[in-house]
């Protein structure tokens, strides 16, 4: 099949190479469309631009991992331009692009109703997307779960550091203040004087929302580098390095990152913190019912992490962990799509 992924910066740009290449491997042909980079299997165009553009021309399907308003736009842009000019509008595929849950999963999945395909990740999301639409218009909406496709869970390797080592997990604007991220900065500072054979490393979980920009004061990195004489075993790690990082990890520990999932998969012993309760803007409930949640009182001296009970593995197959051929299902489901094209 002859297919394009369509984003526009993180996260969607990480999740389309991890799924492009999978895509690949099974046979299909696949172009990514993304203002961000420009190489051999990526065309450098804006996502409304491409929707009217005659690239689209002669493929069987479009996956646009947009999100908000731009996911309207494009499909109306899309249905228009190939109107006007007399021609057959091209499959659309989409999905959201992060694990979400609960009322942020909705807001999530109501400009994705009337698309040809979502795509989700695993049974929780497909039983919320039926309760979206019972009784309404889009009750026959189509959809797939295909896994958690947009975070890498293939090992990577088990090597753990030489010393035991924690990774805290940093989002950049959550908690949304700079007082609670200075508190918990502060309470790691003391975790790592007083538990002098663990490191602690302060991984930032995503790229900086403005390339070049300074980390903001609401992330733990901001706190870490006002610090004049940080303990030496307390790190700042580099967002680049956060796989690498969590396959060394001994434990992680975090709020709300998707990344805890990977680290759940990878079965590294995992702490959601839940010090801040179960947060919708923090999208806590995608993690309630996991077993993982503690506060951060319960790790510590950190040689407790071990000794943890492990995440729900119900909980974590509906979130997508038990279907390994999430790909071939999507592959197939398009394959339907085009077959049933006048």
């Amino acid at each position: 099949m002859k297919l394009a992924l369509v984003c526009d910066g993180e996260p969607g740009l990480g999740s389309c190479q991890r799924l492009a290449v999978e895509l690949r491997l099974l046979g299909a042909d696949v172009t990514l469309i993304s203002p961000e980079v420009s190489n051999e299997h990526w065309l450098p165009l804006q996502p409304l631009v491409a929707a009217s553009s005659d690239l689209l021309n002669g493929l069987d399907a479009v996956g646009v991992f947009l999100e908000g308003a731009q996911l309207t736009q494009f499909r109306q842009v899309h249905l228009e331009s190939a109107r006007l000019r007399g021609k057959r509008p091209c499959p659309l595929f989409t999905g959201p692009i992060r694990p979400l849950y609960g009322d942020t999963l909705m807001a999530d999945l109501l400009p994705r109703l009337g698309y040809d395909l979502i795509c989700l990740q695993g049974e929780a999301q497909m039983q919320e997307l039926a309760w979206l639409v019972r009784g309404s218009q889009s009750a026959s909406q189509a959809s797939e779960a295909i896994g958690l496709w947009c975070l890498p869970t293939e090992p990577l390797g088990h090597s753990n550091s030489q010393a035991p080592l924690l990774l805290v997990l940093d989002q950049q604007d959550i908690p949304p203040s700079p007082f609670a991220n200075g508190v918990l900065f502060q309470r790691l500072r003391t975790i790592a004087l007083d538990c002098p054979s663990w490191q602690i490393r302060i991984q930032p979980d995503a790229p900086l929302k403005t390339e070049g920009a300074q980390e903001p004061t609401t992330s733990l990195a901001w706190h870490f580098q006002q610090d004049l004489s940080p303990p030496s075993n307390l790190q700042l790690g580099q967002v680049d390095d956060l796989a690498i990082a969590l396959v060394q990890s001994s434990a992680c520990l975090g709020i709300a990152s998707p990344w805890l999932l990977t680290a759940m998969v990878w079965g590294k012993p995992t702490v959601v913190l839940g010090d801040y309760g179960i947060r919708t803007d923090f999208n806590g409930p995608l993690f309630f019912g996991s077993g993982a949640m503690y506060q951060l009182a319960d790790c510590v001296p950190l040689d407790r992490l071990a000794k943890l009970k492990r995440p729900n593995h119900q909980w974590l197959a509906e979130r997508g962990w038990a279907i390994a051929n999430g790909p071939q299902r999507l592959l197939r489901r398009l394959e339907q799509l085009v077959e049933r094209q006048p």
